[in-house]
């Protein structure tokens, strides 16, 4: 070895090339393996906020680590990682989803705060020393922690809210028309309860209620004071209401109450000929009519189911009269067993505006007419929104709109489906559409949808008068001809949504029990299809 030193020595010293000069009898060693005494650290680690306090921790898989240290830290958006933890673990491979390349750690809503930076900073550990932390930050969204007021909590002038007992929350605001009303100091026993009355509240009015931790928003609900109204208790007195109400005044069933009008034997439909708001503060049950609306009427329906089981078979809603109209809307109901669809349309009537929203709607047959159907007349805007519709226009149109231009006063019909489930709706591979829009200059936006067993053969529409829609963050399972021509499509679909998400498996619990709640995947990250199901 010192032969080999004192050649070194005279090589630079002249300024020798170093190659070449080594012991013929010490060979070089073969490296098979490198040992470091340190793991490495977790590389691109990165945190995204999801169902708004909940965070999904991802990183570079480290292949020799077998546990990882997690710390999170709140308002703590420079790093500095002082003070106590918020919290504080080791992730086991029980606790990680590993790939091949990463690993993801998922951190479920309701252990953090909303409206805060925490800092999270993780280490690999295992047989050697443990890593150096890696960090990052992140800032969670705002919280809903009250719950929604049952029948029995909302009276004329009061509101009971409610939220987890033992909560951390000090306050609560109420405002009307973007005006602080009065501000709730939660007493010690409220907080315990998780429960705290609101009094002093208008008649039929509607507030907006916020409850706080300090300067941090916990929860935002709005609620609307009951408002001065006819009762119904039964199938006759419901009629006496439609026929005697005043202008506008609400009708209000009796909650979990069956009006059965199949039990009549004569009554089919029923009319609504002025402005009218049917409702229940806690899901009545009408059952085997239709109604039909007339003289330019509008019509609200909320918290009611309506059930076609035993009527006539016609569409749950029709308008029978040519003219202008309010609007039709459909709320927080649930809409089943309907023999020719939903909504017809087949008279000059132009209508304000169609909205359906947190609806479930379900086996509607669609035998002889379509879905959603309107043919000589049509509406300014249709809003579809926050709904689940399944096992319905199995071989039908899901939206019909023909073009009744030259019949009535419309111009750019909008059409918003918007954050809806849909499921085996089209699924018997039939020749229509999901989307038979005519209607001169229509606009329609498809966003945040789920789509699951629709099998139209003509895709979204195959008329060139359809408007392209604006398509957004929608994902497809088991469907054909929507995101691109399948084995069954026909040659004059028009458009697909290319830019839409293929799914590999199903993303819900129990669909064909009517269960669509999410199981982890893109679908839930992304939190599309009826916000409902997005536990």
């Amino acid at each position: 070895m010192n032969k080999i030193f004192n050649k070194v020595m005279l090589a630079m010293a002249f300024g020798l090339p170093l190659a070449g000069l080594t012991a013929c009898s010490e060979p070089d060693d073969i490296v098979n393996s490198v040992n470091y005494s340190r793991l490495f650290s977790p590389a691109d680690l990165e945190a995204k906020v999801q169902n708004t306090t909940g965070v999904r921790v991802t990183w570079k898989l480290i292949s020799t680590a077998t546990s990882y240290d997690v710390e999170i830290y709140a308002d703590d958006e420079n790093m500095t990682f002082s003070g106590t933890p918020a919290l504080k673990f080791t992730a086991t491979p029980s606790d990680i989803v590993a790939s091949s390349t990463e690993n993801a750690l998922t951190i479920p809503a309701g252990q953090l705060e909303g409206e805060t930076i925490y800092s999270i900073r993780l280490r690999a550990k295992g047989a050697a020393a443990d890593s150096k932390w890696s960090a990052t930050t992140f800032e969670t969204g705002t919280e809903q922690i009250l719950n929604t007021p049952d029948a029995t909590e909302i009276t004329k002038t009061s509101v009971t809210l409610s939220w987890p007992a033992g909560t951390a929350v000090t306050r609560i605001s109420v405002v009307k028309n973007s005006e602080e009303l009065l501000s709730h100091d939660i007493t010690t026993e409220e907080k315990a309860a998780g429960k705290a009355t609101i009094d002093g509240l208008q008649v039929e009015s509607t507030y907006t209620f916020y409850i706080y931790n300090g300067e941090k928003q916990r929860g935002k609900i709005q609620v609307q004071t009951l408002p001065n109204y006819t009762p119904a208790t039964s199938v006759q007195e419901l009629k006496d209401a439609l026929a005697t109400a005043a202008e506008g005044e609400v009708i209000m069933l009796t909650e979990n109450a069956v009006y059965d009008f199949t039990e009549d034997g004569t009554t089919t439909s029923v009319e609504i000929n002025k402005n009218t708001i049917i409702k229940s503060n806690n899901n009545a049950t009408i059952k085997g009519i239709y109604f039909q609306i007339i003289n330019g009427a509008s019509l609200e329906f909320a918290n009611i189911t309506l059930d076609g089981e035993g009527g006539s078979g016609d569409q749950a809603f029709t308008f029978k009269e040519a003219g202008d109209f309010g609007k039709l809307w459909i709320h927080d109901a649930e809409i089943k067993n309907y023999t020719k669809g939903f909504f017809y349309i087949n008279v000059a009537a132009a209508i304000d505006e169609i909205t359906i929203e947190n609806c479930i709607i379900h086996d509607i047959v669609c035998s002889g007419g379509d879905m959603f159907d309107s043919r000589s007349g049509g509406y300014k805007v249709f809003n579809l929104l926050n709904n689940t519709i399944y096992n319905s226009a199995a071989s039908r149109d899901f939206i019909r709109m023909d073009d009744a231009s030259s019949a009535v006063s419309i111009s750019a019909p909008q059409i918003v489906v918007d954050h809806n489930t849909l499921y085996n709706v089209g699924s018997a591979e039939a020749n229509y559409r999901l989307l038979y829009v005519r209607f001169a200059g229509n606009v329609i936006t498809f966003s945040n949808n789920i789509v699951a067993g629709t099998n139209y053969k003509r895709g979204f529409s195959n008329q060139k008068t359809t408007g392209i829609p604006t398509f957004k963050d929608n994902f497809y399972f088991q469907t054909k001809n929507l995101v691109s021509a399948d084995d069954t499509a026909d040659a004059t679909i028009q458009f697909y949504d290319a830019d839409g998400t293929v799914l590999d498996a199903t993303p819900f619990a129990d669909a064909a029990s009517g269960d669509f709640t999410l199981v982890d995947g893109p679908a839930k990250y992304k939190e599309a299809g009826d916000p409902r199901w997005n536990k």
